[in-house]
């Protein structure tokens, strides 16, 4: 039987939520529409800096200090001290959205070895080891989502962003091996395909060359937060059960 929106509400404040990359442009957008749809569990997890979560949390009258960690998420250490820490402060961990990520702007044949490396690991290797820390307690529970945050450019490759393509089709890569193998406790791991958002990376790029990416996007707009958001809710639903695997290409009639 089908539950009601209200009810899918509650469902989310009962389950505990990581959200990584908290500070950054989606990750402020989607820590925001969590809690707006009702989630009180949510763990926001930022890279250093944390006013931005912490000011977001204080909106919905929650302690930032049980709510806000820090952690370098590409080195294996800091993980799994970010993880007890969580644990401390939440029991049954359900959800890890992998949000964190970055990139720079270079033609490969001018990129050094550490910038490539450095992305790749931003984006890839960090979504892995978050991965890796959380799914043993999801499969002792035999529940469990997690969503890797991947991009158009995964697909349809972009000028100067061959390390930052490459990180995104690996969490594809990544999402669909994971999926098979946590099939069967009933944890799906799906991935989304994001075009051009109105926030974040889309914002270092010049008015003028705003406009022209705008203008190549069908929907001739850019991407909201709750239109991201949206998906997410259902991916962390009781009806998103039977999604895994999956890629949700969410951009605008963008694909190449």
């Amino acid at each position: 039987m089908a539950i009601s929106f209200a009810e899918e509400i509650t469902v989310l404040a009962d389950r505990a939520i990581i959200l990584t990359g908290a500070n950054g442009g989606l990750g402020s957008a989607l820590a925001t529409y969590l809690l707006e749809c009702g989630s009180r569990n949510l763990a926001l997890v930022c890279h250093h800096e944390t006013g931005q979560a912490e000011t977001i949390l204080k909106k919905f009258d929650l302690d930032p200090a049980r709510h806000c960690f820090t952690a370098e998420l590409t080195d294996e250490e800091s993980v799994g001290r970010m993880r007890a820490s969580i644990e401390k402060n939440f029991t049954g961990v359900y959800a890890l959205v992998n949000v964190a990520g970055g990139s720079t702007n270079a033609l490969s044949w001018k990129m050094t070895r550490q910038e490539f490396q450095a992305v790749l690991d931003q984006n890839l290797l960090s979504a892995f080891l978050c991965s890796r820390e959380f799914i043993p307690a999801m499969r002792a529970a035999a529940s469990g989502r997690i969503v890797n945050c991947s991009s158009v450019t995964a697909f349809s490759g972009a000028v100067g962003t061959a390390h930052y393509s490459a990180a995104k089709a690996g969490l594809v890569g990544l999402t669909k091996t994971l999926a098979l193998e946590l099939a069967p406790k009933n944890i799906t791991v799906n991935a989304f395909a994001l075009g051009y958002l109105e926030f974040g990376l889309i914002h270092h790029l010049s008015t003028e060359l705003q406009d022209q990416v705008k203008s190549r996007v069908p929907a001739r707009r850019f991407g909201t937060g709750p239109e991201v958001g949206g998906a997410l809710r259902f991916l962390l639903s009781d009806e998103g059960a039977f999604t895994t695997g999956q890629v949700i290409h969410l951009n605008g009639g963008l694909y190449g």
